[in-house]
């Protein structure tokens, strides 16, 4: 077991926005564009929204779904959603009508934002767009005073990326969004920091962009672009000032590959979602020895980050792979064997997270919550629990490394295969900047073979032959893919993330 040393205070989200409102009032809380709001313009303008939000029918522990886009007013409609003492979910307004339906006949007739000409999505409460400074200037002599919540109370909801059909919504506790923010919390956050603000708004890392700073002093910059590609992100460092920013990994291995020096200026950089590349890492780590770079590892579930760990160019040659790393702020790590034992040092097991990150459960589906969310008996005291479905070591040092997947263990001809360990060996072949390895299956699902999708680092050849050869090299025989598929670019899920579905039912023409 693993656990921090220290932990910020547990916080409210909008408690802590309104504390930073009182000690910096003129502090740059949100940039969009040409709109720029200090703390207590963007306070004040949420109030005026979270009054006329409880007038339009909004209660405390009510679920509010918006239907806008990401940005500013967006941002503050979620702070005055908090205020009224109740949770958000932002449903993305790009998304098939059917699947917004789907969503909103999950919860109890809510009250639906929405901007104008979102209406036939279910919006029953329009939101006009005004600049945040003629809210605040509208602002009632009479003060709004914010509902009061517990740190247990439903803040808003995340839906995680669902292959079929609609995706569960994660529902998160204000706790677990505030325990990694503040004094003993993650690097990068609080005054003089930036972020810009990219993560889809569905998406758990959205908060970790938006509320790592807002809850901390910090300011965040909303950008348009749905992806930080390398002259954007130097425009962000020069223009803005950004100086922490979070990556998936596969944008992180393009910018590394064909723009390294687009990092230049940052102070913090996060990268996950995916499996490091040592390649990758190492390359940067020579362009930028002294940038601290942090692999954060965890699912939605337990909100945002369970483990971050600073990368060494040491890492990129250890045999056990790049390390998840420790528990952030707030969370516990426990690794069980199948018969629900712990794991020893060394042994693989299911990793198990615990502590204030933990959700809630997932949205309407009660079976699942208690399967996923059980209460464990740790150290003698039953604790709210999320068993991850990842399969993970921890080492001597109580330092979590990652092994992929209990769904991605497949059998082929009778001989068990990590898909994780194909797609560790494609990775040390230096052409290659992203890959993924997919089981395809017959109509029964029986598996047939093994597939490895793959792009090319920019202005690079790599033959067939010649990667089946390194393959050959790394892998015993039964694991090396029967079919090789160089693509121009592998398809993404929403949140930046390779969609392994789609892989599996389809193949390069």
């Amino acid at each position: 077991m693993t656990a921090p040393h220290e932990a910020p205070p547990l916080r409210t989200v909008h408690a802590a926005v309104a504390r930073c409102a009182d000690t910096a009032p003129h502090d740059v809380a949100l940039v969009h564009g040409d709109e720029r709001a200090d703390y207590r313009t963007l306070h004040t303008a949420a109030t005026v929204l979270a009054r006329r939000l409880t007038a339009h029918g909004v209660r405390p522990g009510d679920i509010v779904p918006l239907l806008l886009p990401r940005g500013a007013q967006l941002i503050t409609l979620q702070l005055a959603v908090l205020m009224s003492g109740a949770a958000y979910a932002t449903l993305d307004p790009r998304w098939p009508v059917r699947r917004i339906a789907a969503i909103l006949d999950q919860l109890d007739r809510p009250v639906v934002v929405g901007t104008p000409g979102t209406e036939h999505l279910g919006t029953t409460y329009t939101a006009e767009p005004e600049p945040l400074a003629a809210l605040a200037a509208s602002a009632d002599a009479e003060p709004f005073t914010p509902a009061t919540v517990d740190l247990d109370d439903l803040a808003m909801v995340f839906f995680t990326s669902g292959s079929t059909g609609v995706p569960k919504g994660v529902l998160i506790p204000h706790r677990a969004v505030t325990r990694m923010f503040g004094p003993g919390g993650l690097d990068g956050f609080g005054p003089g920091h930036r972020t810009p603000q990219v993560a889809p708004a569905a998406w758990d890392m959205y908060a970790f962009e938006l509320w790592g700073q807002l809850t901390t002093g910090g300011t965040c910059v909303v950008v348009e672009e749905s992806h930080l590609m390398p002259s954007r992100l130097r425009a962000l460092v020069t223009d803005e000032g950004i100086d922490t920013i979070w990556l998936t990994t596969s944008l992180f291995n393009l910018i590394v590959d064909e723009d390294p020096g687009a990092f230049e200026g940052l102070g913090t950089l996060y990268v996950g979602g995916e499996k490091q590349s040592p390649r990758h890492v190492e390359k940067f780590l020579q362009h930028f020895p002294d940038l601290p770079l942090w692999n954060g590892f965890g699912p939605a579930e337990n909100c945002m980050l369970t483990t971050v760990h600073r990368m060494s160019p040491a890492d990129s040659a250890a045999p056990a792979g790049i390390p998840a790393g420790t528990p952030v702020p707030g969370t516990t790590v426990v690794l069980l064997r199948e018969d629900g034992s712990r794991a020893a040092p060394g042994e693989r097991g299911e990793i198990v997270s615990l502590g204030s990150g933990v959700a809630l459960g997932y949205l309407g589906n009660e079976p699942l919550t208690r399967e996923r969310f059980p209460l464990l008996t740790i150290d003698g005291t039953a604790r709210p629990a999320y068993r991850s479905g990842d399969i993970g070591t921890l080492d001597d040092h109580g330092v979590l490394h990652f092994h992929g997947r209990r769904d991605r263990l497949i059998k082929l001809s009778g001989n068990r295969i990590e898909l994780g360990d194909i797609e560790a060996a494609a990775s040390t072949v230096e052409q290659i900047r992203t890959c993924a390895a997919v089981a395809r299956t017959d109509e029964a699902g029986t598996v047939q073979h093994v597939a490895l999708a793959y792009t090319l680092a920019k202005d690079t050849e790599l033959s067939p032959r010649d990667l089946r050869r390194h393959l050959t090299r790394l892998l015993p025989a039964y694991a090396v893919p029967g079919r090789l598929e160089q693509w121009d670019e592998l398809p993404r899920r929403d949140n930046g993330k390779i969609d392994l579905p789609a892989l599996e039912g389809r193949r390069q023409s």
